[in-house]
């Protein structure tokens, strides 16, 4: 009987033992760990890295078709292509602007005055290196006779000794959506005012602040509250043109209108 209890003991034993070894191999031991590779981004358009060639995917047509209806008579589009700033030869700005002018070979139905190409330097995850990404930008501008809207301000322009009233449709169009956008926002519009240089310093001074309170007052008409609006002027000191042509002074008679987020 002895011998009987003493062998029952040794197999329950083995038993408890091989249990163990199967659980632990199946839920403790330490598992092979497959990392995962970074595979190449997917999207409707992509550029290899040093590359100017637009890499389509599916989603490219109906893409194209959208941005394309956002253009309209009084507006443009602006292209942007982008590139690395991380010092690598292939990256530079002329290989940003090559990816926009490549890019607007793709929007044939677009007149070439339609269209405004810029490069734009950005920072990168360099292990993308040899994968492909997104490196172009679509944005649409108003561009009148009244108004040129780019990335960081919109220029408002003015006629010859004009200063009392907006009388541009275009202009208040323009204006009329830019309070809808504050309003609802909250951000902040600085206005700052501009002149040719006919006329003395001081009247030109006085010139570019009543433009700057002019387009102030039409904002806050349309509901801006005033204490979001700051309106300055620089007279005739910051022209943007060369005041010896008629052409030039006509681009210094604006009102530089920036969205402060």
């Amino acid at each position: 009987m002895r011998n009987f209890l003493i062998a029952l003991l040794a197999l329950l034993w083995l038993i408890l033992g091989w249990l163990y070894h199967r659980d632990y191999k199946e839920c403790c031991a330490i598992q092979n760990v497959t990392i995962p590779i970074i595979s190449d981004r997917t999207g409707p358009i992509l550029f290899n890295w040093g590359s100017s060639a637009p890499i389509l995917g599916e989603g490219w047509p109906s893409m194209r078709d959208s941005i394309a209806r956002t253009v309209g008579e009084n507006s443009k589009l602006e292209i942007v292509g982008h590139y690395c700033l991380d010092g690598d030869p292939a990256e530079t700005e002329a290989v940003g602007m090559s990816r926009a002018q490549e890019t607007r070979k793709l929007f044939s139905e677009l007149a070439e005055d339609k269209l405004i190409f810029l490069s734009n330097g950005v920072s990168c995850d360099t292990s993308y290196k040899g994968l492909k990404f997104e490196s172009v930008a679509f944005n649409t501008r108003v561009v009148t006779s009244s108004i040129i809207e780019t990335e960081d301000k919109t220029e408002i322009y003015f006629p010859f000794n004009s200063s009392k009233k907006l009388d541009s449709k275009d202009v208040e169009t323009y204006l009329d959506d830019v309070a809808k956008r504050v309003i609802a926002s909250s951000e902040k519009v600085v206005l700052t005012g501009h002149t040719d240089n006919v006329g003395s310093n001081a009247s030109n001074s006085t010139m570019g602040q009543t433009r700057a309170d002019v387009i102030k007052a039409y904002l806050v008409s349309k509901g801006v509250r005033t204490e979001l609006i700051t309106a300055t002027s620089k007279g005739e000191e910051s022209p943007k043109s060369d005041n010896n042509t008629e052409e030039g002074r006509a681009q210094n008679r604006r009102t530089d209108l920036q969205i402060i987020k």
